[in-house]
């Protein structure tokens, strides 16, 4: 009846608005029919019932369902009676239980809606039955807020009865003993206990939420665990965290929030790439890209081959996460050492990175939409020089030449007026730019079966242009079901994304023509036309055709089985399917129809498909008095498949032919298809051994194989050991150290993983095509094979101690780490003359990683109104290449061994000679400019004798969270510390201050103009010697600079409306909001934004407000 009850309110809600909602009074009516007649059918007090020899159980069942009564009895009493005949029409349940045990030896007892079967008396003496009259208990779980809490597990104590509460936080249960104690857990609360005893129905329950960090729950391989009774290094980042940061991918979100966990944006605009390093660079060979595992599905990690026409090959392509929308995320963990990843072989050797979506939970079925929209503004770009700056620096750079003023120097000659100005930073990259967000999400169920239905919308205008967007639509759901006894579990899981980008890609940022004259010509005739004056316009770019729609489908099935109690069967079925289709094309508006030109077309198919199947199974039972055994076994198959197909087409007779590349002359017409198949085997073990919570020892192992390797080297085998030791469970620790000291844990772990992250056949001679021969098609050999390469070794160790203070109230954890790879797969330099210029082996080559992790958090005010809490990490990474054999040729010339492998070796500058005013350098003990054909010059081998690591020396983040009320506002700062180029060491030969239409930063208002002055920046020159000059300088250690910052990252301020205000209006939870990203930066780098140092646009402001409604 109770659904009964949620309907009526519905109706009579809406009555007095007869006219505007006729139609919702209608189809309210029509559910109420329906109601009454799914309860009268289900829960009707008349039964009706003919069976002939036929098992009691199966009448009783067939009783259960028309009555609406639960039954309790011993089942081996019920299977003990023989076989029955009834014959029921319109029967009450009192009637038919009569008549049904009238001639069996049993007596039933009806407890509100539940029946207790008994054996009947005999003498006295009760025979087989169950032997006390059972306790009815009802109640409610709520939370601290008075809000019911559905899917509460309820269990009683030392016995395997449980249940769990409906929507409405509401259960019922029988339990054999007066005196049992209920258990009561769920996620993100406190698990309490109650004795039954002396209780009167109906009961109240209130969970508190977990607010301690021990009590999180983390995601593992192939299980969770908490941070308390954690024996591996894994740090989790819930979803509330996630959705305070107005960004579209989701690694812009977890900067410096996770120790040891660098993430760093090459550019600002949307679809460029991401660089993530867990525990920093762990392999020579370059690939040191964590694992990304979505729902158990893998997920491509790193760069993807994305057409662009980008002025740097580190700013082509994207990252696969731009397709994965960040409100479907309900929580991630990064997976660092070898306890947490040994147990992913090969494919965690670089650390892991799980990504789990949001799932169905039992409760009220409840529509939730979170908008926001805002604008995105530019970020950090270089200050240039105004015109009158401008032609003052140029005049003096003549006049320090000696020269005149030429026919060439349109500038300064009166070509071009010398009052003109044009900002050029603002003319191309833009300024602002509007941005969208939308989701929505359905979901509800109850104990049995719950579901969530989702959807999703992004638009980001590009700043840089007046055309073009990102645009990204999905949808998502995931439907979970369980058999009546718990037994059988199985959940459904999907999302398809699309995403249209049709931006121009190409980044100002870090192109040439920010950096044009203040005044020179503008970018388009007053017709519209483009200004070919100059004979180059940076402005053509934006008639580039590029559009690039991106799909991206993940689906997810977990089977689930209990067969036997502690064993759990279980399979994971993943499929991910990430293709795009890319149009890029130059038509002819975009070259100068002055001079000779040839239109091109480009369309690129890519597609990455990946199938896993992961069976294995589980057993948990109690060994040792207080221990608790826990063993996992299983396999993985997976089975990838990359292929990129590309079509070039060039010379088109029409603009209008170029979106399709095949309608060029076939003679200009080009093709290409590379297929790449990857298939992997696994076979995984892990024992757990927990004592009393306080000792805990965990072993994983792995055998693998991979496709990479030839015959006799494709299996590995790998494995880890970590335990902890929970020090505030001992006697003597609660005894000395317990009114201060709450928590205290030691663990340690260490393990081998091993690394294949090379590309696919260097096993085998590979051919690639070559020049045709007689019409046929020619083929060349393309890679010389090394049968004999293997897995790297990747040894990794960490010991850290966490800490509670004040019950909770503070919470320290530190970490030091240290990782060794050895076997190297690297490539070998071989003389040209062999047909080869390289060719892969395993070098004996040693690289160590190590450093300190260090997290604190803290509440540091709690009242009834206000509360204030605080986070802070760091990290300070280290690297250093061990040894290297001298009888291998270095693949890198910067790579010294006893340096990090992160750096470059430069000339030691010496500053700018006050004599001269140009760069001087170190030759050795003697100090001197060093120009070539003036002087001996630099030698570029003996002279690079300083070393500069690029590395972050430390990074890491502070966050405060505020709470007043309903009003809620959450800053977090992000700072760190490594070195990069400067602005002077950016310009080149070719855009050197003072040479004709190159303008430059305001540091060159410092410049040095006479002999004498003490300056860092040098005289302005534009003739040869400016080219050697500069050549020198951005080889030196004077082009580097320490790049230290803090920024304030993100701001979130929220403000809940009260639920009484909400009621009325049948709104569950309403809030308002503002975001901020990127907001304020402290540096005294300079000009370019100091996380990307120039490389790109810097990271963009973003500035939004929103509203989340939950019905």
């Amino acid at each position: 009846m109770q659904f009964l009850t949620n309907c009526e309110p519905w109706h009579l809600k809406f009555m007095r608005f007869k006219k505007i909602f006729i139609i919702m009074k209608l189809t309210t009516l029509l559910m109420i029919i329906g109601c009454l007649q799914v309860n009268a059918a289900v829960f009707s007090q008349t039964i009706n019932m003919t069976e002939k020899n036929v098992s009691l159980e199966s009448v009783i069942s067939q009783i259960e369902q028309q009555s609406g009564y639960n039954f309790f009895s011993k089942l081996e009493l019920i299977k003990a009676m023989p076989k029955v005949s009834v014959n029921f029409k319109n029967a009450t349940l009192k009637e038919v239980l009569d008549q049904l045990f009238d001639k069996l030896p049993l007596v039933y007892t009806i407890i509100e809606k539940n029946v207790v079967i008994n054996s009947k008396p005999i003498n006295g003496l009760i025979i087989n039955s169950v032997r006390k009259i059972p306790t009815l208990i009802i109640g409610t779980v709520l939370d601290e807020h008075g809000e019911p809490i559905a899917g509460v597990n309820i269990k009683v104590k030392n016995t395997d009865q449980h249940k769990s509460t409906d929507k409405d936080g509401k259960f019922s249960m029988l339990l054999a003993e007066p005196n049992a104690v209920l258990q009561f857990s769920h996620i993100g609360y406190i698990p309490q206990e109650v004795s039954i005893s002396g209780l009167k129905n109906p009961i109240i329950v209130r969970l508190k939420i977990a607010t301690s960090e021990l009590d999180q729950v983390q995601i593992l391989a192939y299980g969770t665990t908490t941070k308390r009774l954690a024996t591996g290094s894994s740090t989790t980042i819930k979803a509330v965290e996630l959705m305070k940061n107005p960004v579209p991918n989701v690694l812009q979100a977890i900067q410096n929030r996770v120790p040891g966990v660098f993430v760093q944006q090459k550019s600002g605009r949307p679809g460029t790439p991401f660089q993530i390093s867990i525990r920093g660079k762990n392999s020579l060979g370059g690939a040191s890209q964590p694992l990304f595992i979505v729902d158990g599905v893998p997920y491509p990690s790193g760069k993807l081959p994305m057409l662009g026409n980008f002025p740097s090959d580190e700013l082509k392509g994207g990252n696969a996460l731009d397709y994965l929308d960040m409100s479907m995320i309900e929580s991630i963990d990064f997976l660092k050492d070898a306890d947490a990843t040994s147990i992913y072989g090969s494919r965690g050797a670089y650390g892991v990175v799980l990504i789990t979506t949001k799932k169905g939970k039992a409760g009220e079925p409840s529509f939730n939409i979170n908008m926001n929209t805002g604008i995105t503004v530019r970020g950090v770009s270089p200050e240039f020089l105004n015109t009158e700056q401008y032609l003052e620096l140029r005049r003096e750079a003549i006049a320090n030449d000696k020269a005149t003023p030429g026919p060439f120097d349109k500038d300064l000659n009166g070509t071009w007026p010398q009052d003109r100005y044009t900002d050029w930073v603002k003319e191309l990259s833009g300024n602002r730019a509007m941005v969208t967000n939308a989701n929505a999400t359905y979901s509800g169920g109850n104990e049995r079966i719950n579901f969530l239905i989702g959807a999703s919308y992004n638009k980001q205008k590009d700043i840089q242009s007046v055309k073009g967007s990102n645009r990204r639509g999905g949808i998502n759901f995931n439907l979970n079901s369980s058999s009546k006894d718990n037994k059988f579990y199985i959940s459904l899981s999907g999302s398809y994304t699309d995403n249209i980008n049709d931006m121009v890609a190409y980044d100002f940022g870090s192109g040439y023509s920010t950096n044009l004259a203040p005044n020179a010509p503008p970018l388009y005739l007053p017709d519209g036309r483009l200004n070919w004056e100059t004979g180059e316009n940076a402005a053509r770019v934006f008639n580039i055709i590029n559009k690039n729609n991106t799909n991206n489908l993940i689906s997810n099935a977990e089977i689930k089985y209990i067969p036997l109690k502690g064993l759990t069967l279980r399979t994971n079925i993943g499929f991910n399917l990430l293709s795009s289709k890319q149009l890029n094309g130059t038509p002819s508006t975009y070259y100068n129809p002055s001079v000779a030109y040839t239109t091109e077309s480009t369309v690129q198919f890519y597609n990455n498909r990946t199938l896993t199947f992961e069976p294995n199974v589980n057993y948990v039972h109690k060994l040792g008095g207080k221990g608790t055994l826990n063993l996992t076994s299983g396999a993985t198959v997976q089975n990838a498949l990359d292929y990129n197909n590309t079509i070039t087409g060039n010379n088109f007779l029409s603009d209008d032919l170029l979106y399709n590349p095949s309608f060029a002359d076939k003679t200009n017409v080009t093709a290409s298809y590379n297929q790449s198949p990857g298939r992997y085997l696994g076979f995984f073990g892990i024992v757990n051994y927990n004592w009393d919570n306080k000792y805990i020892l965990n072993v994983n192992g792995r055998y693998d194989g991979s496709t990479k390797f030839g015959k006799d080297n494709q299996m590995g085998f790998f494995g880890s050991l970590g335990a902890a030791w929970i020090l505030s469970e001992e006697r003597w620790f609660k005894k000395l150290l317990s009114p201060i000291i709450n928590f205290a844990k030691i663990r340690g772990s260490y393990g081998t993983v091993g690394g294949d992250g090379i590309n696919n056949y260097l096993f085998l001679n590979t051919f690639t095509n070559g020049t045709p021969y007689q019409g046929s098609v020619g083929l060349k050999p393309d890679a010389l094979a090394n049968p004999s390469l293997q897995w790297e070794k990747n040894e990794k160790a960490e010991i850290a101690l966490s800490l509670e203070f004040l019950k909770g109230r503070i919470g320290i954890e530190g970490a030091y780490y240290k990782n060794k790879t050895s076997n190297q797969l690297l490539p070998q330099p071989l003389s040209s003359v062999t047909g080869f210029t390289g060719i892969s082996v395993n070098s004996p080559a040693v690289l160590k990683n190590w450093g300190y992790e260090l997290e604190l958090r803290s509440n540091n005010v709690k009242t009834r109104d206000f509360s204030w809490s605080s986070a802070f990490n760091i990290t300070v990474p280290k690297n250093v290449l061990v040894s290297y054999p001298k009888v291998e040729v270095l693949p890198n010339t910067n790579w010294v061994v006893g340096k990090p492998i992160t750096g470059v070796k430069l000339f030691r500058y010496a500053g700018v000679n006050p004599a001269t005013g140009n760069h001087s350098f170190y030759k050795g003990d003697v100090i001197s400019d060093w120009l070539p054909f003036f002087s001996a010059g630099l030698d570029d081998v003996k002279d690079r004798t300083e070393f500069i690591d690029l590395s972050p020396k430390y990074y890491g983040g502070f966050q405060n969270t505020f709470n007043y009320k309903n009003f809620s506002l959450t800053a977090y700062i992000t700072f760190t510390s490594q070195m990069g180029k400067n602005m002077l060491g950016y310009q080149t030969f070719t855009t050197q201050p003072g040479t004709f239409n190159n303008n430059t930063s305001t540091i060159m208002l410092r410049r040095w103009k006479k002999p004498g002055d003490i300056t860092d920046v040098p005289r302005a020159i534009q003739g040869t010697t400016a080219i050697f000059q500069q050549q020198n300088f951005i080889n030196s250690t004077g082009a580097y600079t320490r790049v230290n910052y803090a920024r304030l990252n993100n701001v979130n301020i929220s403000y809940t409306f009260p639920t009484e205000m909400l009621k009325n209006l049948s709104i569950k939870r309403l809030s308002i909001y503002l975001q901020g990203q990127n907001l304020l930066t402290v540096s005294k780098y300079g000009d370019f934004d100091p996380e990307n140092m120039g490389a790109g646009q810097g990271p963009l402001r973003v500035f939004t407000g929103g509203v989340n409604l939950t019905f």
